[in-house]
């Protein structure tokens, strides 16, 4: 039914063109949307948009930056089922490939990936969603092809973010502020709350013997009731404590001569490779941390971010190395607790993390950071 509906819709649309659309530019502009896989009905809107006035050359132009409003507002006219719209943005749009490596390269030409992605970009709302409704099922990504190439996306969907940041300024910013500072005065002037809550242990791998976290997890959004397009704990920021700076693989890696991303892990050092190990990763489903999960979505974390596709040959070498720890603890639990930690001095930084695990263990208490323990045990503890 469906696909006589657009076949349908696909013939009136060309009578629109050729009967009451003057423009031989529009005309041109439909045929190459039919050409890259958008189908007729969001033809129709594209059309639609024209005839009330719209800029149809600038609407054409916003279309190849996947991501943009006008492209997700085109998503959502094609009426194409979860699994379609991805595999229309993946293969037909970035024209993306899994590499010898198993690294996911894009190699889109007419479309691209939108250079910067704000956090609060409605686009990572959508996409997580047509995820999950695309893998309902306990195989989630591991179900076939494209599910591998949707779990591998995730990086890039985190590089487009670090990107965003990296270049947020304002009013008043301070001489080369951190990444962390960026991040907290984008919070601020959006009104939003980073979430603290989630554990950071496979965010600070270690090799040899585990001294204490270097770096700590924050995540947006905070928390979401929302039944449709949840963004609760969506976006990871892993972020050096003393550095402020974001710890990502996308420090790391370079690109070949040809413009793709060079993913032999020969050609990275065992030291490159512990951003690797440690680096963010976007989440498709909506993890608990301290939170009530709408019914919906419980589950999905596990399904479509834990029991992940294999990984990418770098990635696997980078956390067969680098491993996280298992007896511990967050020191950040909160923003007021990443100046406390920055107050012990480092050589003081190991005593003072094993009585913090020892004081949890032996207490039997909820972990609140480290700041709330320092006033607790008047500094060093028990």
């Amino acid at each position: 039914m469906k696909r006589i509906l657009a076949k349908i819709t696909d013939r009136f649309n060309q009578f629109v063109i050729k009967y009451f659309i003057s423009s031989r530019q529009i005309g041109v502009q439909y045929q190459q949307l039919q050409v890259d896989g958008w189908g007729p009905f969001a033809g129709f809107y594209y059309l639609w948009q024209c005839w009330r006035g719209h800029d149809g050359s600038k609407f054409f132009h916003d279309l190849s930056c996947v991501g943009s409003p006008t492209y997700v507002r085109f998503l959502r006219a094609t009426h194409l089922l979860a699994h379609e719209q991805l595999a229309l943005i993946l293969n037909d749009h970035l024209n993306t490939s899994i590499d010898e490596h198993g690294f996911l390269q894009i190699h889109g030409t007419r479309y691209q990936l939108a250079s910067e992605l704000a956090p609060h970009s409605f686009f990572f709302r959508y996409f997580r969603e047509l995820v999950i409704r695309a893998y309902p099922d306990q195989q989630g990504l591991r179900a076939d092809q494209l599910g591998t190439k949707v779990h591998l996306f995730r990086s890039y969907l985190d590089r487009q973010v670090i990107e965003y940041l990296r270049h947020y300024h304002w009013p008043g910013e301070p001489a080369h502020p951190s990444d962390y500072e960026r991040l907290l005065q984008y919070c601020q002037d959006h009104q939003l709350t980073l979430d603290y809550q989630t554990s950071a242990n496979f965010h600070n791998r270690y090799h040899g013997e585990f001294t204490y976290p270097q770096n700590m997890k924050s995540q947006l959004m905070l928390d979401s009731q929302a039944r449709r397009y949840n963004d609760a704990r969506m976006i990871e920021f892993i972020v050096d404590i003393d550095t402020g700076q974001l710890v990502s693989e996308w420090n790391v890696y370079r690109k070949t001569a040809t413009g793709t991303i060079d993913t032999d892990p020969a050609h990275y050092s065992i030291a490159e490779l512990h951003e690797v190990a440690d680096t963010e990763s976007f989440n498709y489903g909506v993890p608990y941390g301290q939170y009530h999960v709408p019914a919906r979505y419980r589950g999905t974390h596990q399904r479509l971010d834990v029991q992940q596709p294999v990984n990418s040959a770098i990635r696997q070498r980078a956390k067969k190395y680098w491993r996280y720890p298992r007896d511990y603890a967050d020191v950040v639990k909160s923003a007021q607790d990443v100046q406390a930690w920055r107050s012990i001095l480092p050589r003081d930084r190991q005593v003072v993390y094993q009585r913090f695990v020892n004081y949890l263990q032996v207490h039997h208490v909820a972990n609140q950071g480290i700041k709330k323990y320092l006033k607790n045990t008047n500094g060093f503890g028990a």
